[in-house]
């Protein structure tokens, strides 16, 4: 199996993750400025980034492997949270909402694809033991 290794280093107010990605690059997170009290959800942006990008690039792919065109792929991720037994922060789900603009002449494609999407993509299909992942799936025509 494949591995990604990815490094964090951190000097003072600044983060830098270094992703070993010609494409990614480096993720710089600088709290220079910020107040502590604006500080908090970067965890959870990025992790439901991650979620909203492999799940939007699985589908693009499958919906071109059938040949359906698109033009636009676009979409939400609302990540919620919660205290668990022990009362310490948790996630507790994500939703996904994404819209796929297309011509009407693919529906049928977009309607198997779409079964197939609601097991997920590597990123949150390997988060489903944790918490539910909910995936709505729109085309636009």
């Amino acid at each position: 199996m494949a591995e990604v290794i990815v490094s964090y280093d951190r000097e003072g107010e600044k983060q830098t993750i270094h992703t070993g990605s010609k494409v990614l690059g480096d993720l710089g997170i600088d709290y220079t400025g910020v107040p502590e009290d604006e500080r908090g959800g970067t965890a959870k942006q990025l992790l439901a980034s991650a979620a909203l990008y492999c799940f939007c690039g699985a589908l693009g792919k499958a919906l071109e492997t059938r040949g359906a065109k698109y033009e636009r792929i676009e979409g939400t991720a609302t990540l919620e949270t919660g205290l668990d037994e022990k009362k310490r922060a948790r996630v507790t789900g994500i939703v996904l909402d994404v819209t796929v603009h297309m011509d009407e002449e693919f529906e049928f494609i977009f309607e198997r694809v779409e079964k197939i999407m609601q097991q997920g993509c590597l990123v949150t299909a390997s988060l489903h033991a944790a918490f539910p992942v909910t995936y709505k799936l729109h085309h636009e025509f």
